[in-house]
């Protein structure tokens, strides 16, 4: 859906209200919506979409709160399309369904700067709990019943949609509190309907403060688990009104014969090409800046330093830098998970997965995984069999299966199990263009670049070191020789891999701007980027050899420590001269073009 993650301005008079002149078209794309056209549903938002933001962003202020607002609000609409009862007032309706999301979302943040459940914590009850801290969407669920007055009073006037929401909400309520035994209930409404403290709730139960956070911890993680459980049952509902229950797009065969070590631009080069004529992987990889990527995380270089970054905020700017739009759901660790190479076999498995917690977000992502699918396109998805990136291709409602592939395997993974990994966190993400013809900004992706080299990367995690710096740190590792060898094998595999892509990336712009006389004076410096990152590679391919992956060799005794010292420190020099060279790229840009310059696909 063209619509989702657009940023443009539509001019007023333009598009801004259902005229004379396109009305008729307008009633026939509802009509065609109405039946699950997403084409129709597409063009329609195209054209008020403009509209809708600035809508959104004035009740809420935050222009990027407004844009996620407005792309669950879509989500929703094109679900609901069919109780749409009168075309005429489809802006009003949009309207409607985008207010309510808004102050669902602003009501929720209201929520979140109370902590509500910041007390138990204090005293030690589901600390180490990673669904304590992503539980927005049931206690909206929660919060909602309990301040409906309020929220109603927001609006102007009686609204029978806010009627029967509010009808619903408690009928919800009962069905997540029947799971809960008669002394999890009490405790669990007297916290929320009466707004008794702990120490309150302890005298009048006849418990110690501890047996009551205790329960209401273990009641909230039950009350959880359902919620999520019933909200994916409404989803699926809400899918199956409209007849779309099973779709499977041709399955992608990149990671049948990978081309990269790289899962993440394996997987988005494979996506761009059901969208369109796909930019070449190096290109891939050089804009969104995989191919100039080094993050470890010293001590023992762990397995997770080539995704230790935020990745939404890495790969939608870099899909942005290409010219397409994109939308994420997220669930991630703050810090690198377990290495899969070297737990128990059996934490891998189907069995193991079921028993985990339901992730939260998981209605999202599977609403994200099937739009888009619907239209036409794989979706990006973390950890399916490993922690590394795949494609979901397709689904099924009837056995609740996703089809996905990684480099691991092609199959079928369970609904449920979205989410339920070793590390037990989601991503999703999809991608659209505006049309056959994309400008992808250059200057931007390089000085994104150049922030990464110099450690000024904002979207790295904590306790990592990036860029120049990270050679220091894996040299020190490697002096003191507590590397883990697996890790270690991978860290070098991946770095040799991205650096002999960022050669092909400059040797395929000196190719480009070959025929262009504005672009003359760049091609020398796009040749010596080249062959700097050739030599890296060549190096970096002599001691991929020394630490195979996934034994990983032995990088703890002192030849082949010693030896691994010598080679990074020839690469880090090797990388700072390549910096000079990108700056003075930059610097020629500027100076020819204070625009930036940009490559044309088409």
């Amino acid at each position: 859906m063209d619509e989702l993650a657009d940023n443009r301005h539509i001019t007023p008079g333009q598009g801004e209200t259902f005229k004379n002149g396109n009305k008729e078209s307008d009633i026939a794309l509802i009509q065609r919506a109405q039946t699950g056209d997403t084409e129709a549903f597409g063009e329609l938002i195209h054209r008020y979409r403009g509209q809708l933001f600035r809508y959104v962003r004035a009740l809420t202020h935050d222009s990027y709160l407004a844009e996620d607002i407005l792309q669950d609000g879509l989500i929703r609409a094109f679900i609901h399309m069919r109780q749409l009862q009168n075309a005429d007032r489809f802006m009003a309706w949009m309207q409607r369904i985008v207010r309510n999301q808004a102050y669902s979302h602003m009501q929720r943040r209201e929520q979140q700067r109370e902590q509500h459940f910041s007390s138990f914590f204090a005293f030690g009850f589901g600390a180490d709990d990673a669904s304590w801290s992503d539980q927005d969407s049931l206690d909206m669920t929660l919060n909602h019943f309990l301040n409906d007055t309020d929220r109603r009073s927001w609006e102007t006037g009686y609204d029978p949609y806010q009627a029967v929401a509010q009808q619903e909400m408690r009928n919800n309520l009962h069905k997540l509190l029947g799971c809960l035994n008669e002394r999890e209930q009490q405790v669990f409404t007297s916290y929320w309907m009466e707004q008794l403290s702990p120490q309150e709730m302890a005298c009048k139960f006849n418990l110690t403060s501890a047996n009551v956070y205790q329960i209401l911890s273990r009641s909230r993680k039950k009350v959880s688990q359902l919620h999520i459980h019933l909200s994916v049952e409404e989803m699926l509902a809400e899918w199956h009104s409209i007849g779309q229950n099973r779709l499977i797009l041709e399955e992608p065969l990149s990671f049948r014969a990978p081309q990269t070590w790289n899962s993440a631009a394996a997987s988005i080069h494979e996506m761009l090409g059901y969208i369109g004529s796909s930019p070449s992987l190096p290109m891939v990889m050089g804009m969104i800046g995989l191919s100039f990527r080094l993050t470890i995380l010293p001590q023992d270089i762990h397995i997770a330093g080539p995704t230790a970054y935020n990745f939404k905020e890495v790969l939608t700017r870099g899909l942005r830098h290409m010219g397409y739009r994109s939308h994420a759901v997220e669930a991630l660790a703050s810090e690198a998970g377990l290495n899969a190479n070297l737990v128990d076999p059996s934490m891998l498995e189907e069995k193991a997965k079921g028993k985990r917690v339901l992730n939260p977000r998981l209605v999202r992502a599977l609403s994200l995984i099937r739009y888009s699918i619907h239209r036409g396109i794989p979706a990006v998805v973390w950890d399916l069999n490993i922690p590394e990136f795949g494609l979901i291709y397709g689904y099924d409602d009837a056995v609740r299966t996703l089809y996905g592939t990684d480099f691991i395997k092609s199959g079928t993974i369970p609904y449920d199990h979205v989410g339920r990994g070793v590390n037990q966190e989601v991503f999703v993400m999809t991608a659209e263009s505006d049309g056959m013809i994309r400008e992808m900004n250059l200057r931007a992706a390089l000085t994104d670049v150049l922030a990464h080299y110099r450690g000024e990367d904002p979207y790295t995690l904590p306790n990592t070191v990036s860029g120049l710096a990270a050679y220091s740190v894996w040299r020190e590792a490697l002096e003191y020789r507590r590397v883990e060898p697996n890790g270690h094998a991978y860290n070098l595999a991946v770095l040799w891999d991205a650096r002999r892509y960022a050669s092909e990336f400059f040797k395929e712009l000196s190719v480009k701007w070959a025929s262009t006389p504005l672009h003359s004076s760049l091609i020398p410096l796009c040749l010596q980027a080249e062959e700097l990152y050739r030599n890296m590679s060549q190096r970096l391919n002599m001691l991929k050899q020394c630490f195979p992956f996934p034994d990983g060799g032995l990088p703890n005794e002192k030849l082949h420590a010693d030896q691994a010292i010598s080679i990074l420190l020839e690469v880090e020099e090797l990388e700072r001269a390549a910096v000079i060279v990108i700056q003075a790229l930059l610097e020629e840009m500027d100076q020819h073009s204070p625009n930036g310059y940009g490559v044309t696909y088409m």
